[in-house]
């Protein structure tokens, strides 16, 4: 009989590597991406990444003042 295995039934079980889906990371896209909250893509602000499960979720910082005005010129 192998005792490892029994005292491995005792044991408490490993945590699975979970992604953590709260955090966000800057992305630099080529291509439009669907936001999360379905807004059209402005020029600029920062698009945001994260992933959830298998699939990317994509959400844009709204446009500051100051990159409206360096926009228009």
């Amino acid at each position: 009989m192998d005792f490892a295995l029994l005292f491995n039934l005792f044991l408490k079980p490993k945590q699975a590597n979970v992604t953590d889906v709260t955090l966000w990371h800057k992305h630099e896209t080529l291509f439009p991406v669907p936001l999360v909250d379905g807004a059209a893509r402005n020029p600029s602000g920062q698009i945001w990444r994260r992933l959830n499960g298998v699939q990317w979720e994509y959400k844009q910082d709204p446009e500051t003042i100051e990159e409206f005005d360096a926009r228009q010129y």
